[in-house]
């Protein structure tokens, strides 16, 4: 995902966020569709069809406000608001499923919105306002998460990425059209590409979280900022700020402690 985040920070101060989304699930779509005929599973994309538009609704706006925010603000900015994302899922959870939440899950939901507010308390009022749309697109992404959950127990992998790709398509579609700037060829090749990358990146993404518990897989969430922070320092020329860096560390310590103690807690039932 490293390469795709690379293009988008590329293209995203050139064109509009909400065309290089609908380039990019084109690409996608064009890709699974003659699979889905192929494999005459087109009737299966029929379930759940409440629920699965809601979830490209949510995806919509979540993927369109990330290309935005990549575009104007540094990556390890962007990145460390991306660390919102189990709190907020666990916000989600508590208010609209009921779910009781654990004290180092409250406490991670504390200090997590407080670092981000240490984070972006000396920028720009049009930062802070950034900074605040990002915060939105991850409230639209963690409940585009939880509802992928949800379906995942009943659908197969490639109805979930058809719904996904050509869902997004036909919903970006009419945005697109209206802010269309004409890509050059090489424009049209990064854009494509994009949709290829997200489209394997997917298919992992949703067989991974299927076959391996959620304790293996955090930690190479929670250190995906190091290999990003490099990328914006040594490409773009983006030297993160100190109230980034302490932000970025406090988000990731309590995430990691959060773990533990988690993990901790289930050895005993476990046993």
């Amino acid at each position: 995902m490293l390469f795709h985040i690379l293009i988008i920070k590329i293209i995203a101060g050139d064109f509009p966020a909400i065309q290089i989304v609908f380039i990019r699930c084109l690409t996608s779509s064009v890709v699974l569709l003659p699979i889905l005929i192929k494999q005459k599973r087109l009737s299966e994309l029929r379930q759940s069809f409440r629920l699965n538009a809601l979830r490209v609704g949510f995806t919509t706006a979540a993927i369109t406000i990330n290309f935005f925010t990549i575009s104007q603000i540094q990556l390890a900015q962007v990145s460390t608001i991306s660390y919102l994302r189990p709190a907020v899922v666990s916000l989600i959870a508590w208010c609209f499923l009921g779910e009781r939440q654990t004290w180092p899950r409250w406490g991670v939901i504390i200090v997590a919105f407080v670092a981000i507010w240490l984070i972006f308390s000396p920028e720009s009022s049009f930062l802070q306002l950034v900074a605040l749309l990002a915060i939105l697109g991850v409230f639209c992404g963690s409940a585009a998460t939880i509802l992928q959950k949800h379906l995942s127990v009943s659908m197969g992998d490639l109805p979930l990425m058809g719904w996904y790709s050509i869902g997004i398509t036909i919903t970006s579609l009419p945005f697109a059209l209206v802010m269309w700037k004409t890509p050059t060829s090489q424009a049209w090749v990064l854009m494509m590409m994009t949709g290829l990358l997200a489209t394997a990146a997917q298919l992992f993404f949703i067989r991974a979280f299927r076959k391996s518990e959620a304790s293996f897989l955090a930690p190479m969430f929670y250190f995906h900022i190091i290999p990003i922070t490099a990328i914006g320092f040594f490409i773009f020329d983006e030297v993160p700020s100190r109230n980034t860096v302490i932000g970025a560390l406090v988000i990731l310590a309590s995430l990691v402690g959060m773990t533990v103690l988690e993990n901790r807690r289930q050895k005993p039932k476990a046993k």
